[in-house]
């Protein structure tokens, strides 16, 4: 984990998963490593990396089954959720920290514009 991110470190641990799936990289239905094995890959204490697996289960993304272990939704719907909701709160941050350096949502659109092209 980043030591010097000031967030959580399970907070950090849920980004990292969440941006392994929306990449792809663990696609809808795949079975994730086990607790013990995400926190020796990752570095982190195991029962931060439940606790972080507990978060995202909540939220749909992930479920267990009994025997078996863990595993990603495989309701495409819901991991495209994520994606929009994760890409409108960077697009926030974006527009915020254009305002704070002087640039209006106009100007901000345009760069975006530029860099398309």
């Amino acid at each position: 984990m980043n030591i010097s991110d000031t967030r959580p470190v399970y907070v950090q641990l849920i980004d990292r998963i969440y941006t392994m799936v929306l990449s792809g990289q663990y696609p809808p239905g795949a079975k994730l490593p086990t607790v013990r094995e995400f926190a020796e890959q990752m570095s982190a204490n195991p029962n931060t990396v439940q606790r972080a697996l507990s978060y995202l289960e909540e939220r749909g993304l992930i479920y267990t089954q009994r025997t078996t272990g863990k595993f990603i939704t495989e309701d495409v719907s819901v991991i495209e959720h994520a994606r929009e909701s994760l890409a409108r709160s960077y697009t926030i941050e974006y527009f915020q920290r254009m305002y704070m350096i002087g640039i209006d949502m106009q100007k901000a659109k345009e760069i975006i514009n530029e860099l398309e092209e």
